[in-house]
């Protein structure tokens, strides 16, 4: 079980990653600004952070840079809407945190990389190890239509 902080403005969005992220047995808090997930990761102890990267106030990059200085063992999942964004790693500002992978991964894969993150799992691709980094970015606007996204 990950002890898990979703900052995410989309009410559908944080309900969903909310409910699918308890259903697979984990502790998650929601908070829909960056200030509120900085103020409360900085407080207290997760495993993994879900962050939008567009948010209202400071930007997600902001936030995960905050918040691996208060715990630099967390997990840094960043979602966005923007398959720009999500794809092209040179327009990432210098202040963001390295990712993992710039794969983008459907909404729906989000409980199985909690898990490889945790340790307790793999993925269905060969991606690097959370060791060379803490960031996943999701593209959950993607549309999918019964084919996996590549």
């Amino acid at each position: 079980m990950a002890r898990i902080l979703i900052a995410e403005h989309n009410e559908s969005t944080s309900s969903y990653l909310y409910n699918t992220l308890k259903k697979a047995g984990n502790s998650v808090e929601v908070v829909d600004n960056c200030l509120d997930a900085w103020r409360v990761s900085s407080r207290e102890t997760f495993d993994v952070l879900l962050v939008n990267v567009v948010m209202p106030g400071i930007d997600g990059f902001v936030l995960a840079q905050k918040a691996l200085q208060d715990n630099p063992g967390l997990q840094v999942i960043f979602i966005t809407g923007f398959a720009g964004v999500a794809m092209d790693t040179h327009a990432t500002p210098a202040y963001a945190p390295a990712p993992v992978t710039t794969r983008p991964f459907h909404l729906k894969e989000v409980v199985t990389r909690v898990r490889y993150l945790m340790g307790q799992g793999s993925l269905p691709f060969k991606a690097q190890t959370p060791a060379e980094g803490s960031i996943i970015y999701a593209d959950f606007a993607q549309k999918t239509h019964g084919s996996r996204a590549q």
